[in-house]
């Protein structure tokens, strides 16, 4: 059940009573308007939901909420910074002034538990840590300066099969030895046979004259040419307005790598699977193989690997990381 739909059958004033949530806080969740919350106050309430309202399902609001607040400007609500003057006095054992600053501590943590705060942000440090662990995998090759030169070359030729035809083989020998049962027959027959024989050695000479020949003057056979498509090996993301958040995960570790680019950046997939999300839609992705051009301001997910890049669903995507967005 989404939220909009809790609200629809409890109603915003029951929902606010039992969770201790206001309505306002409430109806700025369910539109999305999360310039009016904190990120650790947006996060908090949905563990508040959640926690009451076993059935609710808020992992994708939980997603835009940590894509709008990574996009925009971090949460510095909670920074609090105590300063104290140097004095050349020294005094033995703790002051009045440490057992303030462990009583505020203390209290600032007993606020967060009753909140249901604590949790979303001891989750959010758990979920920062898991971000790099991934070292062997999506090694950028290259500095931000050298990126800055690489320029995209669009790959507009679709790769080709080109099959020539094959010339009908006729089998003499065949031929001749119907030649000889034929001559036992009657002189009317043999005349038949002669006719044929004719016949079967203008094909002959006529296969002979189309085809090539090799020094030793056997015929060369026709064999038809394939060109193969290129394998991808690396693939290059390219913001074309301004930054651009993205991440990447692997589809058989499930590690993860995000990250925030202006320029264009390239990378090596290792032979691997993977599936990329975008913050927006304003940028190109280039490989060996292809490029894709998008433009627009619409959340984006991709699948990548050695054969193929194409855009896929929030569905598919979600079905390929075992049923979660990205988190």
């Amino acid at each position: 059940m989404q939220l909009n739909e809790l609200i629809e059958q409890e109603g915003v004033e029951k929902v606010a009573i039992k969770t201790t949530i206001s309505q306002d806080n409430l109806n700025y969740l369910i539109d999305e308007n999360f310039e009016k919350l904190s990120r650790v106050k947006a996060l908090g309430f949905l563990l508040i939901l959640e926690r009451e309202y076993k059935e609710l399902e808020v992992s994708e609001l939980r997603e835009n909420i940590k894509l709008f607040f990574e996009n925009n400007h971090p949460d510095y609500d909670n920074l609090i910074v105590v300063s104290r003057s140097s004095s050349t006095h020294k005094s033995g054992g703790f002051s009045f002034f440490k057992w303030f600053v462990i009583l505020g501590i203390l209290v600032g943590g007993w606020y967060l538990y009753t909140q249901g705060k604590l949790d979303g942000l001891l989750q959010n440090i758990t979920n920062k840590k898991d971000i790099y662990t991934d070292d062997k995998a999506l090694e950028n090759n290259t500095t931000e300066e050298e990126a800055e030169k690489i320029s995209i070359t669009k790959d507009t030729q679709e790769p080709v099969s080109i099959v020539a035809p094959v010339e009908p083989k006729i089998d003499l020998e065949a031929a001749t030895v119907n030649v000889v049962a034929e001559e036992n027959r009657t002189e009317k027959t043999v005349n038949k046979t002669e006719t044929m024989q004719s016949s079967v050695a203008k094909e002959l000479t006529k296969i002979k004259a189309s085809q090539p020949l090799l020094s030793n003057g056997e015929a060369v056979e026709n064999k038809p040419e394939v060109k193969s498509v290129p394998a991808i090996s690396t693939i290059t993301i390219n913001p074309t307005r301004g930054m651009l958040w993205f991440g990447f995960i692997n589809v058989d570790t499930k590690k993860k790598k995000e990250f925030m680019k202006q320029v264009s950046t390239p990378f090596d997939i290792k032979d691997g699977r993977w599936i990329l999300v975008t913050g927006h839609g304003f940028l190109d992705i280039a490989s060996e193989a292809k490029t894709l051009e998008v433009s627009d301001r619409n959340k984006h997910y991709f699948y990548i690997d050695s054969k193929e890049i194409k855009e896929i669903s929030q569905k598919e995507f979600r079905e390929l990381n075992g049923g979660h967005g990205w988190i």
